[in-house]
């Protein structure tokens, strides 16, 4: 059982600590390690285990290799391997690595072998000659940073609802070795006769390597040398023989290998299908002969399946029938791992998802580890694999570079994936901007470099709304949320009808759930709701004749940013899963099993549940405003000084510049009731609107720390303690003003003091005491849709009325012209927005985001 290492403990995952969660499972061997296949011809030296690393401003230790890092940062990791004379003569070795998330340099022995960008595809580089030397001395040094960023990285750093960004070689890495002259790729394609009785396989090599044994020539003692290509089918189950290919010869153009191609016919074959999933096993092999004798160079063997996927009449099909699917969208992670599960993680959700009666798994958000993709075509179950490009603004897809590089992606996620029988379509995106003038072209060209590669279908889900991409793919794919049973009816017949000569696929639809909650479907986030949104939905998609849906999602994931519209009292973790994190079942499994098996499911309990609104703001109103008014009516003083202050300021703050006394007592008063009126606003809006996407997207990116969001958070869900910790913000607030007020006494003549600068800052304010009874009734009054806008263009009177107060008391107290001080004033918040939206724009590209989320959402209406 391999340990979690926690370097630094901390329960948040957001905190600036080193955290690292080991698997350090050892390398995968045999014909089912999902990637290279073991033969007789090769070797395998595992780099798993332990390694050093060294955190870029941080601690240094050792880790057990394969491992996810749980922080944003850079990280160096290194160890010495062991290489015989025997080997170095006998093979030409290659890096291998499954997963470096997400950008790495590689160097052997000080030698830099390769850099490469993504943490999903894998790299294979051969090494060097003289990289590695006799003895166990060679030491491998891989940097990984898992820094992403808002414009150029692929994926793009994602928001609130995204998938955990781990760091790491979060996959397995080793030392291939390769015969000097050897087989680089294998392409197999597949033919089904139409009757069945029939089927044809061609495979197509990449040789490359040392030529030495070939070109053809005579030997010296006159006999004729070649070298060429042949394979061999077995029975993947019994090993026996099935058929042979004719030997290929081999050929070079100029100092390249040319590809070779050879094919048979199969009689009475076995098609691959998710309800018979009947795998062969191809042994492919270079052979060198000479004088009628023939040696086998290298073998590259690889698991293949005979099916035919197509689009047919507006539908999917498999071999000939028509496809429904009925899928799951699945998560890389895992609480004691990270993205970096081990194997039998991996299949423990393989296993209990085909016995949910699920056809289909869409690897969401980006490529999974091969050896998913090896339990799929094992268990018989349909892959759709995505590329990691998702919500991604149309600003980005116009730059030429991140056209550059989705297509570098997308070429390795196919090159290495697509001899896999199980994998039904690539996916080029999720919820880009699609409507944007850039995304056509974009996509369009990963649309021809994909089918260049590849002849299976492709998708791009996008949300309801117009868009340019749909149209280019082979399924209409739409990706939805948790809308109400009547939008959901709605936006999938309007999909349809405009895709009618497309499959039509919903590929994510969920709703979260609380742990634990068993109140019936009348509490929305119970898991009887969650069980009945399936039931209810997946009865429209039949009623509808739509190609299918996929669950969102199988499993609960782990954000990258806390998130304010998550409900489940950690901003971090995400729970759509039809399985809660270490794999507990929810009621929703058995009712989504009970469509897939077409069964039917037990009667849900309604239960009762009340939506209502917190008495916080009643009772802090009510508090506040019973204070205020005893104050009003029982000193003469503090009334007579809030009186004036509003009804004659002018008259007000001069006393204030003449220092005529205002109680000290009094000014911290109306302090502190402005302050608590503030918060006490600001909690009922954010609370009132805390499901709202783009409410949860400003407030990560103004925020930018993920501690001081994820501190947010729960002081939004916890109103009694928001309005203590925003009261004393607004009162620091005020001091700072009133700080800068004095600090302006060095540009003037007038000498004014600390406590003057404070008094006319904190009676500034005094309008705002009318927010206490607004913050009373405000989370009511914006449950209605027509009240909002007034409410806000009311309370954006009252800053604009403070605001000028403010100027005005500054230039009576400081006696400058008010003119002067109301275009200082004016100017200095001009300056200040235009250096916030800077500064935003250069870390976050905050607009551009804030942009496409609203444009999103308004299409999406």
């Amino acid at each position: 059982m391999s340990a979690v290492a926690l370097l630094s403990i901390s329960p948040n995952p957001g905190l600036s600590q080193y955290t690292f969660l080991e698997s350090g499972y050892p390398l995968n061997h045999g014909s089912d390690c999902g990637f290279l296949s073991d033969t007789p011809t090769r070797i395998k030296i595992d780099l798993s285990g332990p390694w050093e690393y060294a955190v870029d401003g941080g601690p240094s230790g050792t880790v057990k290799i394969p491992a996810a890092y749980d922080f944003r940062g850079k990280v160096v990791f290194q160890r010495n391997v062991d290489v015989t004379r025997e080997q170095l003569d006998q093979y030409r070795f290659h890096l291998v690595m499954l997963g470096t998330d997400h950008a790495s340099d590689v160097s052997v022995n000080g030698e830099f072998v390769t850099s490469h960008m993504g943490g999903y595809t894998s790299v294979v580089e051969p090494l060097p000659r003289s990289a590695l030397q006799i003895g166990g001395n060679n030491t491998v040094r891989v940097a990984v940073s898992n820094l992403l960023d808002p414009r150029t990285t692929l994926p793009v750093r994602p928001g609130g609802w995204g998938q955990r960004n781990y760091g790491g070689i979060t996959r397995d890495i080793y030392l291939l070795g390769t015969p000097l002259l050897y087989i680089r790729d294998v392409v197999v394609a597949t033919e089904l006769r139409e009757d069945g009785e029939r089927a044809r396989i061609d495979v197509r090599v990449t040789p490359d390597g040392d030529d030495s044994l070939s070109a053809l020539a005579a030997s010296g003692d006159g006999r004729t040398t070649a070298t060429g290509f042949y394979f061999e089918v077995q029975d993947k189950m019994s090993g026996a023989f099935v058929a042979r290919s004719p030997v290929v010869p081999l050929a070079r153009k100029g100092n390249e290998w040319q590809d070779a191609t050879s094919g048979l016919v199969l009689d009475s074959p076995r098609p691959w299908s998710p309800e018979t999933p009947d795998l062969y096993l191809l042994r492919c092999y270079l052979v060198h002969t000479s004088g009628g004798e023939t040696r086998i160079v290298d073998e590259y063997d690889l698991a293949a399946g005979i099916r035919h996927v197509a689009v047919a009449g507006g539908h999917l099909t498999l071999n000939g029938k028509r496809l429904l699917v009925r899928g799951v969208c699945w998560y890389e992670d895992s609480p004691a791992h990270g993205s970096a599960m081990t194997y039998e993680e991996r299949e423990k959700d393989i296993a209990m998802i085909k016995t949910l009666g699920a056809n289909v798994v869409r690897f969401i958000g980006h490529p999974p580890h091969p050896y998913m993709l090896n339990l799929c075509d094992r268990y018989g179950l349909l892959a759709m694999v995505d590329l990691p490009l998702a919500q991604t603004p149309g600003e980005v897809l116009a730059a030429e570079s991140y056209g550059e590089l989705a297509a570098a992606t997308l070429r390795e996620m196919i090159t290495r994936d697509r001899n896999h029988p199980s994998v039904l379509a690539w996916g080029l995106a999720q919820e880009i901007e699609a409507a944007h003038p850039a995304a056509g072209p974009f996509i369009g060209a990963l649309a021809r470099l994909a089918r260049s590669l590849d002849g299976r279908p492709l998708y791009c889900a996008a949300m309801p709304g117009p868009d340019s991409c749909t149209s280019l793919m082979d399924v209409a794919a739409l990706s939805l949320g948790d809308g109400d049973l009547k939008s959901f009816r709605a936006v999938v017949e309007s999909w349809r009808e405009a895709h009618r000569n497309q499959p039509m696929v919903v590929v994510r639809f969920g709703t979260e759930v609380q742990n634990g909650n068993r109140n019936g479907y009348a509490d929305p986030l119970s898991q009887e709701a969650q069980a009945r949104f399936y039931l209810q939905r997946f009865d429209i998609l039949k009623s509808l004749d739509c190609d299918g849906g996929i669950v969102w999602s199988f499993n609960d994931w782990k954000g990258d940013r806390p998130s304010l519209t998550v409900h489940t009292g950690n901003p971090w973790m995400h729970t759509q899963g039809l399985v809660g994190e270490r794999g507990e079942k929810r009621l929703a499994f058995d009712a989504v099993r009970s469509v897939f098996h077409g069964e039917k499911f037990v009667a849900l309990p309604a239960g009762t549940h009340t939506e209502s609104a917190p008495i916080v703001y009643v009772l802090a109103g009510f508090v506040l405003l019973v204070g205020l008014a005893y104050f009003y009516n029982a000193s003469r003083r503090f009334r007579e000084s809030l009186n004036r202050s509003v009804l004659n300021s002018y008259n007000f703050f001069a006393d204030v510049r003449d220092q005529r006394a205002v109680a000290p007592g009094h000014t911290m008063l109306l302090g502190a009731v402005v302050a608590l009126a503030l918060a006490i606003v600001v909690s009922s809006i954010l609370f009132r609107f805390r499901d709202s996407v783009l409410l949860d997207a400003v407030l990560s990116s103004v925020l930018v720390s993920d501690a001081a969001t994820e501190a947010a958070v729960r002081l939004v869900w916890n109103p009694l303690r928001f309005i203590g910790a925003a009261a004393v913000i607004f009162l620091v607030l005020l001091l700072l003003a009133a700080g800068m007020v004095h600090a302006l006494r060095a540009f003037v003549r007038e000498r004014i003091y600390a406590y003057q600068a404070y008094t006319a800052t904190i009676w500034s304010t005094a309008p705002l005491v009318l927010l206490v009874p607004l913050g009373m009734v405000l989370y009511r009054v914006l449950d209605s849709s027509v009240y909002i806008v007034p409410a806000f263009a009311l309370i954006g009177v009252l800053f604009v009325w403070v605001f000028l107060r403010f100027l005005k008391g500054v230039s009576i107290i400081l006696d400058v012209l008010p003119l002067k001080v109301y275009a200082a004033g004016f100017v200095a918040l001009g300056a200040l927005v235009a250096g916030a939206y800077a500064y935003y724009n250069y870390t976050e590209s905050m607009p551009m985001y804030l942009s496409f989320l609203y444009s999103t959402m308004t299409r999406a209406q």
